[in-house]
C-alpha cells in the first residue's frame, strides 16, 4: 500500500477493534483482576496506591492535606461558593475539613480527637487512601469509559434490561454494576 492510499475497510475495522479491546482489556485488568504481588492478592489499582503510599512515606499525609486545601480553596478562588446556598454550605464544610486535617497531622486540638480510633484512624485509613486512589483511579477509569466498552456492554444488555427495569442505554451498565455491590 502506498503511503497516500486511503486505508481499506478491513484495516479500519481492525484499528477500531484494537482501539476498543486493548484499552478496555487494560482497564479490566487494572480494576477487576486480582494479582498477587509480594504475597498480597488484590487489584492492580490497589497495588499502585499501596506502592505510591509507601514511596511517599510520611509525605502522604502532607499530600492529602494539600488536596484538601486545594479542594477548599477552589470554590473560594472561583467564586462558586456564592452561586447557591448548597455551594456555600459545602464550602464552609470544606474549610472545616482543612482545620480538621491540620489537627490530624499536627496533633493540635482536643485530646479526645487524637485517640487512636478517632482522627489518626480516619486520616490514615480513609483520607490518605482516598486522596491517592481517586486521582489514580480517575486516570485509569478512562480506559473503561472512553474507548467504547461501556457502550458495547450497554447495547448487549439493553434487550434484557429494558423489558425488566425499563432502563435504556448506559443506565443498564449502572444496573449491572449494582448487582455486584
Amino acid at each position: 500500500m502506498h503511503p497516500i492510499d486511503p486505508p481499506t475497510k478491513q484495516q479500519t475495522n481492525a484499528v477500531t477493534i484494537f482501539k476498543l479491546f486493548v484499552p478496555s482489556a487494560l482497564g479490566i485488568l487494572i480494576f477487576f483482576v486480582p494479582i498477587e504481588i509480594s504475597g498480597r492478592s488484590t487489584i492492580l489499582l490497589d497495588h499502585m496506591v499501596t506502592g505510591l503510599r509507601s514511596l511517599m512515606g510520611e509525605y502522604s499525609g502532607i499530600y492529602a492535606l494539600a488536596m484538601i486545601v486545594a479542594g477548599a480553596a477552589y470554590p473560594l478562588y472561583k467564586g462558586y461558593w456564592r452561586r447557591t446556598v448548597t455551594e456555600s454550605i459545602f464550602t464552609v464544610l470544606k474549610i472545616i475539613g482543612v482545620v480538621v486535617a491540620v489537627m490530624a497531622l499536627t496533633g493540635w486540638g482536643p485530646a479526645f480527637l487524637h485517640e487512636p480510633d478517632m482522627l489518626p484512624f480516619l486520616f490514615e485509613k480513609l483520607v490518605i487512601p482516598v486522596g491517592l486512589i481517586v486521582p489514580i483511579g480517575a486516570i485509569f477509569l478512562t480506559l473503561l469509559i472512553s474507548y467504547g466498552l461501556l457502550e458495547l456492554i450497554g447495547v448487549l444488555v439493553q434487550p434484557v434490561m429494558r423489558p425488566i427495569w425499563r432502563t435504556p442505554g448506559r443506565s443498564a451498565i449502572d444496573a449491572v454494576a449494582s448487582f455486584g455491590r
